[in-house]
């Protein structure tokens, strides 16, 4: 390091010009290798709420099953029965898109989220989740005895 007097007497101290250049050196490998380090690593992955589904396509869950799942802070649970028979009382957090407007209804369920399907015994359950599979939905789910097997193991319903 070097001292030298400026006009009004005070002293001004600087590093050599070769030192300096050292000096930057060091710190663009430094930046150069630390910005190497995290442009390597994988990227973040999109964070749901939702459990992860055990496989793609098309699968089954009993109620007890299916009950941690349905009721996060954001699932898709979706009864495709008819207006009438979903007035009548449902499953606790179910939406009702019935099968006859399924098709036209497509924007209203996120195709990255699990979508968890019921109706009054599963067979209407099962019609909707082969549609939702050919319009690109990944993770299908069929709650297996539908709405009547969801009351007889006492899970919560709505009317």
């Amino acid at each position: 390091m070097a001292s030298r007097r400026t006009g009004d007497g005070s002293l001004r101290y600087s590093l050599c010009d070769h030192e300096i250049s050292d000096a930057m050196k060091a710190l663009l490998i430094i930046f150069l290798f630390g910005s190497l380090l995290t442009g390597c690593q994988s990227a973040p992955t999109a964070r749901t709420d939702s459990p992860p589904v055990a496989k793609q396509g098309i699968s089954e869950m009993t109620p007890a099953q299916a009950r941690p799942a349905v009721e996060a802070a954001y699932s898709q649970f979706v009864d495709v029965r008819t207006p009438e028979e979903f007035a009548a009382g449902h499953a606790y957090r179910t939406r009702n898109i019935p099968l006859d407007t399924l098709s036209a209804s497509l924007d209203k369920i996120d195709k990255n989220e699990p979508v968890y399907l019921i109706c009054r015994t599963d067979n209407r359950s099962r019609q909707a989740a082969k549609i939702l599979a050919e319009a690109g939905f990944g993770q299908l789910i069929v709650i297996t005895g539908g709405t009547q097997a969801w009351q007889a193991s006492g899970m919560p319903m709505a009317k």
